[in-house]
């Protein structure tokens, strides 16, 4: 089995992060796992080979590929076979594939589908490899999701958040001021959206929310959530649930959004191919870490606050990792593996290839070296962190192994179901409790 000599230099272990105000405003403290003495030494030129899957666009793809390139380069003993998909299909692929027990060697995973793989035994605790993955320079609450009865089962390719990407250029040809997301409220969205579309024929205001992020801010704007008891029992009541979708049906009847159907077939299209990237939405919910994506067809965008923060009693906004890595528990390579996760999350040069596309690092060694490197997306992509994180928002909660991805999928229909009008907010917010709770 091949063994690394970790000639490469590492990132400088130091607390002083470039990008502080992310790391100031963390205010946490960074762990380790226990660890062997030494790190793997190679014991022959056995070739292996392992497969790596992951979701995403084509400019994931290519950074992808880059990233692969850079670890056989230093490892030429260890070849990388990628494997990836739109994430649509991704977790029905993945199921297949786990069902077949042909899972790849190294798994891209998100809430709240990885608990699952946790309590089916299909990922290995990877406390077993600290020595060669170590986690010193990630933080505690970075961890926390995937720190389960003592052991780690996923390591964070990247902090995540949702936020409004505006198009400032369509609301200079709108006349109408890019507005102020430290005060604006729901309402303000709605209307703004109405402004927008009115002033420019053949643009939309908005898109509608078709799945479930949007609905998890108002949650936790009114002190509520999806999940309480670390996922045992649902956190919030079907009244709240309901205003929402009240809420987008009132802003998909108010001419101001992107048509239903319209929005639902734009939700499967990739970031660089969607409304907004090509200049037809002035304003959209995206996942802020993908902004140099929507930016990649030719639009300059601006990062806002969710509306709201300023309306009700807490924070809705949230950071948490949005994908992580973890390694098959039917492997035959695992410290391989183990070891291409380190190349990935701990190095500063597949940091300074993948930068934001996965999310914010949570190595804050790696973050601080690329820091010099980064581009006007990627210095928003940071700020708007900060920002989020200056309003203490509670953490993003632990969902249920196996209620978590019923509820995922629910929401998403019902939501549609809303918006076509075949059930009323009422009914589709008793439907979700009803359809969740059964699976709990």
């Amino acid at each position: 089995m091949v063994r690394s000599t970790s000639t490469r230099r590492r990132p400088r272990r130091g607390a002083a992060v470039a990008v502080a105000a992310i790391v100031a405003m963390s205010s946490v403290s960074l762990v380790s796992c226990a660890a062997p003495d030494s790190e793997l030494t190679p014991t022959g030129d056995e070739t292996v080979t392992l497969r790596f899957n992951w979701w995403g666009s084509e400019s994931r793809q290519v950074l992808t590929d880059q990233v692969i390139a850079a670890f056989e380069d230093e490892h030429p003993n260890i070849k990388v076979e990628g494997e990836y998909s739109d994430f649509g299909s991704y977790f029905d692929k993945l199921s297949v594939m786990a069902a077949a027990g042909d899972l790849p060697d190294v798994i891209t995973l998100t809430d709240p589908y990885m608990y699952g793989y946790v309590e089916n035994g299909q990922i290995i605790d990877l406390t077993e490899y600290a020595g060669i993955l170590p986690t010193t320079e990630f933080s505690e609450a970075t961890l926390a999701n995937m720190a389960l009865d003592g052991g780690q089962y996923a390591i964070p390719a990247g902090g995540g958040a949702f936020g409004i990407a505006v198009n400032p250029a369509l609301f200079e040809q709108a006349g109408i001021p890019v507005p102020d997301d430290s005060t604006w409220t729901w309402d303000d969205y709605r209307d703004l959206s109405v402004e927008l579309a009115a002033a420019l024929p053949g643009v939309s205001g908005t898109g509608l929310f078709l799945t479930e992020q949007m609905m998890n801010v108002w949650l936790r704007q009114q002190g509520q959530d999806y999940w309480a008891e670390e996922g045992a029992e649902l956190g919030f009541d079907a009244a709240t649930a309901a205003a929402f979708w009240a809420y987008e049906l009132d802003l998909a009847n108010s001419g101001g959004a992107l048509g239903v159907e319209a929005s639902v077939e734009a939700g499967s299209l990739a970031p660089e191919q969607s409304p907004l990237a090509l200049g037809q939405q002035a304003m959209s919910l995206i996942a802020v870490g993908q902004l140099g994506s929507y930016e990649s067809a030719g639009q300059t965008l601006q990062l806002l606050m969710v509306p709201g923060e300023s309306e009700f009693e807490a924070p809705g906004g949230w950071t948490n990792p949005g994908q992580w890595y973890a390694v098959a528990a039917t492997s035959e390579h695992p410290e391989e593996a183990a070891l291409f996760i380190d190349f990935i999350v701990n190095t500063a040069e597949a940091g300074s290839i993948n930068k934001f596309d996965r999310g914010v690092p949570g190595n804050l060694s790696v973050l601080e070296a690329i820091t010099p490197t980064l581009s006007g997306p990627e210095n928003q992509i940071a700020t708007y962190f900060a920002r989020v994180q200056a309003l203490e928002p509670a953490p993003f909660p632990r969902q249920n192994a196996g209620a978590g991805p019923v509820f995922v999928e629910a929401q998403k229909r019902l939501t549609q179901e809303v918006l076509f009008e075949r059930l009323t907010p009422e009914q589709a917010a008793q439907q979700l409790i009803a359809e969740v709770e059964a699976a709990l």
